[in-house]
Parts: C-alpha cells; sequence; structure tokens
C-alpha cells in the first residue's frame, strides 16, 4: 500500500513524487498488487491510466495533524492487517511506526528542519523534528533522493546504512524544450515579460534565497537591466515578508516578474524561453527544478551545497549561496557569454538524461521486495 494522499489539484513536490512513482511501478511491475490510501476528495486527482491498482479510503488528508498523525500510528495498523497488506510506503517520510504483521518503508526528502530550521516555521520544525526521528527509529527501510540525504541520515541518526537506500527521482516528460517562437513570444505577454529574462522556479521563502539572489542583481543591474528582467514563478510560501522587504530596497524591483500561479502547460514554456535559470539554493533534499530547466535546454546557475552538484554533475555553473558577488558575478559572466550558455545547455541534456522516473520505479520495488 502507498500513501497517495499528497495526490491534489494544488500540488505539492510531494503530491508530484507519488503520481509519478506510481505511474512507473505501474509499467515495470507485474508481480504485485497496489492499494492507493486516499481520501474521497483525491480520488478526481488520481491518474485515469492506473489498470489494477486498488483503492482504500480513509478519512484524515496527510495534513491532519495532529488527530491525523494520532490515527495513523494507532488505528492505521488495524486497518491494514485486516487488509492482508504485506507492505506501507509513506512518500512524505510518515508511515505507521507499530507495523507487526506488515513491513514499513518511508521516503524522507530531506532533513531540512534540522540543518536549516530558520528557514520554516519554529513549530513545523520542531514538529517535523520529532516525527522524523520516530520514523527513523522504527520503519524498517528508508528511501531518500539523493546521497547527499541518504548520508545525512545515516551521520544525523548513527544508523545501520544498510536500512537506507538513495533512489533518485527526476523530471516530468513534460520538460522538453519549446522551439515555437509565437508561443514562447504569447507566454511572455501573459505574464508582462517584455525584454530578455533569467528565470527562478520555487516557493518563495527563505530556503530558496531569493534574498541574496536579489541582492546579487542589485550589484550588476546598471549593466543588465536594460537587457533583462527576472522572473520569479513560485507561490509565497512561508517567512516571505524579509524577503519581499530586501527586493523594496534593490534598484530591480521595477524588473522583477512575479509570476504566481502559473499554468502546468506554461512552465516549460518559461524554461525553454528563459536565457537561463538561476537556482541559489541554501540547501535542497534534491533539487528537481535543475533537472527541468536542464531538459528544457535552459542553461543553470546552481549553489554547490547540499545535493545540488550531485543532481547538476558538470552541466551547470556553481555559486556559493552565502557569497552575493559570487552570485553576481556568475550572473553577468553567463548573460553574455553565448559559447558557455551552448556549452551548458548540450551539458544539461545529458546531464538531465541520466535521469528518469522507470528507473526510480524499479530501484523502490528493490527497496520493497528486499523485505521479502
Amino acid at each position: 500500500m502507498i500513501d497517495a494522499r499528497t495526490v491534489g489539484s494544488g500540488q505539492s513536490g510531494v503530491g508530484n513524487y507519488v503520481i509519478h512513482l506510481i505511474n512507473g511501478l505501474d509499467h515495470v511491475d507485474r508481480r504485485n498488487r497496489y492499494t492507493l490510501m486516499v481520501t474521497k476528495a483525491q480520488l478526481a486527482y488520481l491518474p485515469d491510466s492506473l489498470g489494477d491498482f486498488e483503492i482504500f479510503l480513509v478519512p484524515f488528508s496527510n495534513e491532519s495533524h495532529a488527530f491525523g498523525d494520532l490515527w495513523e500510528f494507532f488505528l492505521l495498523p488495524y486497518s491494514l492487517r485486516k487488509l492482508s497488506v504485506d507492505l506501507f510506503h509513506g512518500p512524505a517520510f510518515i508511515a505507521p511506526p507499530f507495523s507487526k504483521g506488515f513491513h514499513s518503508v518511508a521516503t524522507i526528502h530531506d532533513l531540512v528542519a534540522f540543518y536549516h530550521p530558520h528557514t520554516i516555521p519554529v513549530k513545523y520544525a520542531l514538529y517535523m523534528r520529532f516525527l522524523i526521528k520516530f520514523m527513523i527509529r522504527n520503519v524498517e527501510k528508508i528511501i531518500t533522493d539523493t546521497e547527499f540525504i541518504r548520508d545525512e541520515i545515516i551521520e544525523t541518526f548513527h544508523i545501520d546504512e544498510q536500512r537506507v537506500h538513495a533512489v533518485p527521482i527526476a523530471a516530468s516528460d513534460l520538460f522538453r524544450p519549446v522551439s515555437d517562437k509565437k508561443r514562447i513570444e504569447e507566454v511572455k505577454r501573459r505574464y508582462g515579460i517584455t525584454r530578455h529574462y533569467f528565470l527562478h522556479v520555487g516557493n518563495i521563502e527563505p530556503r530558496k534565497n531569493l534574498i541574496s539572489l536579489f541582492k546579487a542583481c542589485d550589484l550588476v543591474w546598471e549593466n543588465l537591466h536594460t537587457d533583462y528582467q527576472l522572473v520569479v514563478v513560485g507561490k509565497k510560501g512561508w517567512l516571505y515578508k524579509d524577503i519581499f522587504k530586501t527586493l523594496r530596497e534593490t534598484r530591480i524591483i521595477e524588473d522583477v516578474i512575479f509570476t504566481n500561479y502559473v499554468r502546468e502547460e506554461d512552465i516549460p514554456v518559461l524554461y525553454s524561453g528563459a536565457e537561463f535559470f538561476v537556482f541559489p539554493s541554501l540547501y535542497e533534499g534534491f533539487g528537481l527544478p535543475v533537472l527541468e530547466a536542464m531538459r528544457c535546454g535552459t542553461p543553470v546557475i546552481t549553489s554547490h551545497v547540499s545535493s545540488m552538484p550531485e543532481v547538476a554533475g558538470d552541466a551547470a555553473m556553481y555559486v556559493d549561496p552565502h557569497n552575493v558577488e559570487d552570485i553576481a558575478e556568475k550572473i553577468i559572466t553567463l548573460a553574455y557569454n553565448d559559447d558557455l550558455k551552448a556549452h551548458l545547455r548540450q551539458k544539461g541534456f545529458s546531464q538531465a538524461a541520466r535521469f528518469t522516473w522507470e528507473n526510480t520505479a524499479r530501484e523502490t520495488l528493490r527497496v520493497y521486495e528486499s523485505l521479502g
């Protein structure tokens, strides 16, 4: 059984992970039967293509803290044993910890609550720390998206490395180069983009390091502003007020476009129309927008910390996310170097091709089957 309660209309990163994982398992596994645990409201968002997947309806969403968590810990195991479930996978780091009678697997995407707690609300950080510690002590197998997070988990919690498996994820097939210039121009007009632009994709919250990006742009904007705009694709997350305060104190404020909600089909167009992509995040469990940009042929600037070098390989320009001058230097270098853009574009295609959801599904299945 797979907990699919993160699937929904406002698709989260974990929701996308679940959708692609179950589609992948549907393609690669003909031996096992799967059940998806969802609420009634989520039925409409499950893929129509799923063939033999069964549905288990439950009363609590994954956001129903803390009653939903108590239900999952103490009452759900009874239902799973009654249904003769062999294995339960919690893709959003939560699985029934008291799993007598069935195997348990949890995916832990990052340890931001431990290593960058200042970038998330205090109550959320404390609760996540408690839940993750609890999961790590009790589930049989842990899946992570990168070797970086796998190593962090092993070193932080001093657990047997055989329990933790790095299974890389991938960008959706939706992300591919868009060569139709009329379509690109139409999308640019819709979002108010009037010049060349570089792009950032991600929720507006401290971990994405937009404060440093804005300050870096401010340093070089005298050289850039006649040619470029900065386009920020993403919704307001948490703790965003200081980010906008910083922007108001810069010279770039009139040249930054916030798209807010973007239709799914427009995102590859925005990647394809961008001169380059800038992602100076402080910490990522994977950093999926890096691969999305590469699949669309967009040159990438990203941070040299956490998982980003593992994902981007030698196909990106790297910056120190804490060094505003370094970010500024890389932006101005790439903005006017067409040969470097072409080089990174070709490298990016090759790097992104190494990651597929079919491989993710196969590696996840190996983890399942290692439990018998």
